[in-house]
């Protein structure tokens, strides 16, 4: 008898019809499948639309077979995201000679889709035009200007801030032991980048620009945020200006060398040419603020000390302005903002804090430098991330990219928030129950001569 009795017949049975659904499948992809000709637009794909904008696209058809009638022809657009760009004729194509003719298109919302044209001669001859790609931009208000304005002036009073505050004593004091600062440098320029990029392509295979935006979040080291909240869970606030310190440097090359290494993979993708000169110039750029809030310290210590207790509180405004402004200035995010984005922000600096941790653990750091390299390494600069998209991408690309560092600015808080409370509790409890162990204890004890009981103080 057969061992897979009775199953046997029934794998037969499916064996039998296997290929009989195979050539069924196979025969509706080539009936459905849709020839192409060839079509020339006078709207490039380099040109771009502004949101409620309407324009007209003139096409002409390159291989009408002459001795077709014209008037067998019927000729539609199509868009193939209506959100972004409708097709707004009526008709669909008008038709003003034997080879072509044009249509309106109306943008919609800011992104990128593509347009084709259909030709029928009758119902079963269907043909589809090569794709025309286009983009759609938001309209430039004021405020958008403001608020670009101000990401330029609050990173640069950052990077003066956090000049003055290096204490390059200190700086040589912790390189001394360098253990450390290698953790996370290569915690901060090796892992986060390769982690954006991983997460990127995870998370948004079909979006090169959410992609983008998320590997440029992941190359943009931590700033003055990270020693506030190294200051503020009780790590080693000497390791954390010193990583500070040599991110900030180091930033200037590692961001052009990813950009323009594994960079290169999600430029090409989103079809955006590398602007090298852009990143180049907006990098070395931040070099200035920073030297001069180097010199301020070195010259003027006492405007560098008042300078430094501004630090903290700038750091909160930073944050702050990044994602109240910042949200309200690009309400448009929302609509792209769907789990995906909001997973990519919370998991980015998530992986970065346990990546770091770990990393110092296993090297036997203590407890104080673990803290301080996790905080480091999963606490990127988004406003190092938006100011570099918003300066060296056209538009929409600027728009669409900067949708991820703000999601990260919103979601990095979170997990250092949950860290503060546990930490809070913790020393709650201990403090609770080290009272216990000093407060004096009072028992009863009966006293055979002594009626009734007495207390007495142990």
């Amino acid at each position: 008898m057969c061992p897979l009795w009775p199953f046997h017949i029934v794998i037969l049975y499916v064996l039998a019809l296997l290929p009989i659904f195979v050539a069924t499948v196979n025969g509706i992809n080539l009936g459905t499948k849709l020839k192409s000709f060839n079509v020339e637009f006078n709207f490039t794909s380099e040109s771009r639309l502004t949101e409620h904008e309407t324009t007209i696209v003139c096409f002409e058809v390159d291989d009408i077979d002459m001795n077709i009638p014209a008037h067998e022809f019927e000729y539609d657009a199509i868009s193939l995201d209506d959100r972004i760009i409708e097709v707004t004729s009526n008709p669909p194509v008008v038709i003003n000679n034997e080879k072509g003719g044009y249509f309106n298109l109306t943008g919609k919302f800011i992104g990128y889709t593509e347009v084709q044209i259909l030709r029928r001669r009758n119902e079963s001859q269907i043909e589809r035009s090569k794709s025309l790609r286009v983009g759609v931009k938001r309209a430039e208000r004021p405020i958008d200007k403001a608020f670009t304005g101000i990401i330029v002036l609050l990173v640069s009073i950052a990077f003066i801030n956090m000049g003055c505050s290096l204490d390059l004593k200190v700086v040589k004091e912790t390189l001394r032991r360098p253990v450390g600062p290698m953790i996370g440098f290569v915690s901060q320029f090796a892992f986060m980048p390769l982690c954006a990029f991983v997460l990127g392509l995870l998370l948004f295979p079909k979006n090169p620009e959410l992609q983008l935006g998320l590997f440029v979040t992941g190359c943009s080291p931590g700033g003055g945020g990270s020693n506030l909240w190294t200051y503020i869970l009780d790590g080693n606030l000497n390791l954390s200006v010193t990583m500070t310190c040599i991110s900030t440097f180091a930033a200037f090359a590692m961001i052009p060398f990813w950009s323009f290494t594994l960079g290169r993979i999600v430029f090409s993708q989103s079809a955006i040419q590398i602007p090298y000169m852009r990143i180049v110039t907006m990098a070395a750029g931040l070099v200035v603020p920073l030297a001069v809030g180097i010199a301020i310290r070195r010259f003027l210590p006492r405007v560098a000390d008042v300078l430094v207790k501004m630090l903290k509180p700038m750091a909160s405004l930073f944050i702050v302005f990044i994602i109240v402004f910042g949200v309200y200035t690009n309400l448009y995010m929302f609509q792209i903002m769907g789990w995906q984005v909001f997973t990519a922000g919370f998991s980015l600096p998530f992986l970065g804090y346990c990546f770091g941790a770990v990393a110092a653990y296993l090297l036997r750091r203590p407890i104080e430098d673990v803290i301080a390299i996790s905080v480091e390494t999963g606490l990127q600069n988004t406003g190092i991330a938006i100011f570099l998209l918003r300066f060296t991408l056209p538009q929409p690309d600027a728009d669409l990219n900067t949708v991820v560092p703000v999601a990260s600015a919103i979601m990095t808080p979170l997990p250092l928030t949950i860290a503060l409370i546990i930490l809070k509790l913790r020393a709650w409890k201990a403090k609770s129950m080290e009272t216990e162990k000093k407060a004096p204890s009072t028992i009863l004890v009966a006293h055979d001569s002594i009626t009734p009981l007495t207390y007495v103080e142990a």
